[in-house]
């Protein structure tokens, strides 16, 4: 058996042209840059000549009778012309003097938006951890060079703390750490990342020195402070990065893989053309790469049980199957912000909602005990949503729900990356990031929501109107 496509392509002034062919069928295409709109366009327009898979963000959510969740839009537009994508793993903090709200900022010239709020109502943006032209000097920045994810802030002894995703100049994803004795700065970086990944390469791909093919790296870092003043640093391992490259490479090698791993004639043309563009992918900036390789994602997400269950099969997929499992880790860290002694995997993916990953992490103490939040699936389509764990002890292990808390609504969709924080009354109120319906995806906007929390035994419960009083 033989991959059905051939891919053609050149590079032109920061366009991609693609000429793909089937059999006697050949389509010429531009995507006129490197967005993942530009992207999303390319594949609707394959899907209707070559029958490929069209994007899941241009999917809703399955019909439901179940009434629209009681979630509070707080921030729907940006809020400065220098945000550009909104308020996407948006961390929230309660100090004395109100809420610091801080949020992704991907590749945007400033990195990590603060604003400031007194009532949940009215939110001020008060100027960024790195301004265009201060990013930490280990980082890369610039327009689809960097990328700054997921900030998050917390007040150690008289000084603010902010841990962040940073893309290296080796394009690794790393966290670093930032203090300052104020919530609005100066932010001063430790000048190296807190944890960083080896650039190792471990896909099986060739190397490209100008754009080496990494291991997984590190993001979604979050600070816990215990109720005896102990710090702890929790973060995923991002090796959902690692495995779609080198399965489209397996399925280029071994195309009659395709139709064990596939059912449906849609996702095995997906499979068959993302071997066949991989020769090209895999050269583009990391974000282009997950852009190449998001509908064969998407593919065996649908055939999430069975494909794994192939895989496990073939000698040569061993890499893949162990990297579609993306633990979060958690350790100590001294009072100057090392991290000290052992790390301690979790939390992984093992249920049917989360799919291929989850990230993320928030953990809050209520009524004794530890409760950790999470993110599922594929944070750009309707099937991400929001999960929580409890446990008796910080390090774990922790108890899942089984299904998520929070998962896509009629009117937001992909609710994920939640923090904690007491609302105006004291109580305890989630706050998370969506998409408006229709959109979904890098560099798309995400709106700022929140809704009330409570805790009964070993469960969280979110979105009730009225809530019960109860001490946080």
């Amino acid at each position: 058996m033989e991959n059905p496509f051939r891919v053609e392509a050149t590079a032109d002034n920061g366009a991609t042209k693609l000429i793909v062919s089937e059999g006697a069928t050949r389509r010429a295409y531009r995507i006129g840059g490197g967005t993942h709109q530009h992207y999303l366009e390319f594949f609707s327009a394959l899907a209707e000549d070559f029958g490929t898979r069209t994007p899941h963000s241009f999917d809703g959510p399955a019909a439901s009778d179940e009434p629209e969740p009681n979630w509070r839009p707080l921030i729907v537009e940006n809020l400065s012309d220098r945000i550009t994508a909104g308020y996407g793993d948006p961390a929230v903090l309660k100090t004395d003097d109100g809420y610091i709200l801080v949020a992704t900022s991907n590749d945007a010239p400033d990195a990590f938006p603060i604003l400031h709020s007194h009532d949940l109502e009215q939110w001020t943006h008060r100027g960024f951890v790195f301004p265009e032209g201060e990013a930490p000097a280990w980082a890369a920045h610039g327009r689809e060079v960097g990328d700054f994810w997921a900030p998050e802030m917390v007040k150690v002894g008289e000084e603010y703390w902010l841990v962040y995703t940073a893309r290296q100049r080796s394009n690794a994803l790393a966290i670093g750490l930032a203090k300052s004795p104020s919530p609005f700065g100066p932010w001063r970086d430790l000048g190296h990342p807190l944890i960083s990944s080896n650039a190792v390469n471990t896909t099986g791909l060739p190397d490209d020195p100008a754009m080496p093919v990494l291991s997984g790296g590190v993001i979604d870092s979050h600070i816990f402070i215990d109720t005896n003043g102990d710090r702890y640093l929790f973060w995923k391992r991002d090796n959902n990065g690692v495995w779609p490259r080198p399965l489209a490479r397996l399925l280029g090698e071994k195309p009659e893989l395709v139709d064990r791993l596939f059912s449906d004639p849609t996702d095995r043309r997906t499979a068959h053309f993302a071997a066949a563009v991989l020769p090209w992918a895999q050269h583009r900036r990391p974000m282009e790469r997950f852009f190449f390789m998001q509908l064969l994602i998407e593919a065996v997400l649908a055939n999430w049980k069975h494909s794994k269950a192939v895989l496990a099969e073939v000698p040569e997929a061993s890499l893949i199957v162990e990297t579609m499992s993306t633990p979060i880790h958690a350790q100590k860290l001294s009072e100057a912000g090392e991290l000290v002694g052992p790390d301690r995997l979790v939390l992984a993916n093992d249920l049917d909602w989360e799919g291929h990953l989850i990230e993320g992490p928030f953990v809050t103490f209520q009524n004794g005990k530890y409760w950790l939040f999470y993110a599922g699936n594929d944070f750009g389509t309707p099937a991400y949503g929001i999960g929580v764990a409890v446990s008796d002890n910080v390090l774990g292990p922790y108890t899942k729900r089984s299904e998520p808390i929070l998962k896509t609504s009629h009117n937001w969709w992909a609710p994920g990356h939640a923090s904690v924080a007491p609302g105006l009354d004291g109580q305890p109120q989630l706050f998370f990031h969506a998409f408006f319906p229709g959109t979904g995806g890098y560099n798309t906007f995400r709106a700022l929501l929140t809704t009330p929390l409570r805790f009964e035994g070993d469960e969280a419960i979110a979105g009730e109107a009225d809530a019960p009083s109860q001490a946080a």
